[in-house]
């Protein structure tokens, strides 16, 4: 198993780790690649890289998980960065094909921070044979 450590800049920050994620791959033949973050207040995903979106995709989210004083476990903006890390999740898989990820021409591999700035880890693995 690789990992990957990245360090977020802003409280709330948009994170292209595709190169990284791309590296490993390099090495491999054909399977699926599967990454998981070891944190509860940031999040993986798979974006588009066009201009915006990634303004987008936090503002949509704010407007899922709103700033309040109403929260029980803890700061209103620590319970919203683990509510928001539980809505887009931990984890991803991407096809490898001849050791190049299989993502699609716009695609990115993503690291969403929603409590920064931080160190994160990501922890990479690859099923090698052929993907399903």
């Amino acid at each position: 198993m690789n990992a990957i450590t990245v360090q977020s800049k802003a409280h709330e920050e948009v994170l292209d780790i595709t190169q990284e994620v791309a590296a490993l791959a390099a090495a491999r033949g054909d399977g699926v690649c599967s990454l998981f973050t070891q944190h509860t207040t940031c999040a993986l995903t798979v974006l588009t890289n066009e201009a915006g979106i990634a303004e987008d995709l936090l503002n949509v989210l704010h407007g899922l998980v709103p700033e309040t004083t109403a929260y029980v476990h803890d700061s209103a903006d620590h319970v919203r960065a683990h509510v928001l890390s539980a809505l887009v999740g931990p984890s991803v898989s991407v096809p490898v094909r001849e050791g190049r990820l299989g993502l699609g021409a716009f695609q990115r591999i993503i690291l969403v921070e929603f409590e920064g700035p931080r160190q994160r880890t990501i922890e990479v693995d690859f099923a090698l044979g052929r993907p399903i």
